[in-house]
């Protein structure tokens, strides 16, 4: 009755001019993918995010984007997603 994984999902509203065509510049983001410690390593960080990716899919999307974590990276690496690093300097 409790829960031990997450993901979510979403359309992009990203910075782009409404002047560029919709269908080629559709990108879905999935963020907040959890899994318990005492459950990890079992492949359900990946079923979530192939739901996800599935999800985005049938949007339409043409791009997933996401910031994985270091220990992540593999689980997306195996899934397709090119390695990057985003830096970001806050200012609060």
């Amino acid at each position: 009755g409790r829960a031990i994984a997450s993901a979510s999902c979403q359309l992009f509203a990203g910075l782009y001019p409404h002047i560029l065509k919709p269908e080629s510049r559709k990108y879905g983001y999935i963020w907040g993918v959890y899994v318990e410690p005492p459950h990890r390593r079992q492949g359900l960080a990946k079923k979530l995010t192939l739901c996800a990716i599935d999800h985005l899919k049938s949007l339409n999307c043409t791009r997933v984007i996401l910031h994985a974590s270091p220990p992540g990276k593999p689980v997306y690496s195996s899934l397709g997603f090119s390695e990057s690093n985003e830096m970001r300097l806050d200012l609060l």
